[in-house]
C-alpha cells in the first residue's frame, strides 16, 4: 500500500518576499521546508488578497520545484506593471498544497 502525504501553507498576507521581475512582473521564492517533504512533491497554487489579484496571471505555475520549495510568478494580465509594495498593499500571498507521490 502506498501512502500519500499531504501538507500546505501559505505565505503571510502582506510581508511576502516578493521581488521585482523584469519590467511588469514579481516572483516569489515559497518555502515549503517546514512540511518536512521528500522527493519532488505535486504543488498546487493559488492567490489571495485583499484586492485586484482577480487581474492576475502566473499565480497556479510552478516553477523550480523541489521538496523545499518552489517559485511563482505573477503579472497583471493586461501587462501593467506591478511591484513588491503593489502586491503587499493588496496583502496577495500564496496559498499552497503538497501532495507527495
Amino acid at each position: 500500500m502506498t501512502t500519500t502525504r499531504i501538507a500546505s501553507g501559505r505565505t503571510t498576507p502582506g510581508s511576502t518576499a516578493w521581488q521585482a521581475y523584469g519590467a511588469n512582473g514579481i516572483y516569489v521564492d515559497v518555502d515549503t521546508s517546514a512540511a518536512k517533504l521528500a522527493g519532488n512533491p505535486v504543488y498546487l497554487t493559488s492567490i489571495g488578497g485583499t484586492s485586484n489579484q482577480w487581474s492576475t496571471t502566473g499565480a497556479t505555475s510552478v516553477y523550480q520545484s523541489n521538496a523545499t520549495g518552489f517559485r511563482i510568478y505573477v503579472r497583471y494580465d493586461g501587462g501593467s506593471p506591478v511591484t513588491p509594495a503593489d502586491a503587499n498593499g493588496f496583502q496577495w500571498h500564496i496559498n499552497w498544497i503538497a501532495m507527495e507521490v
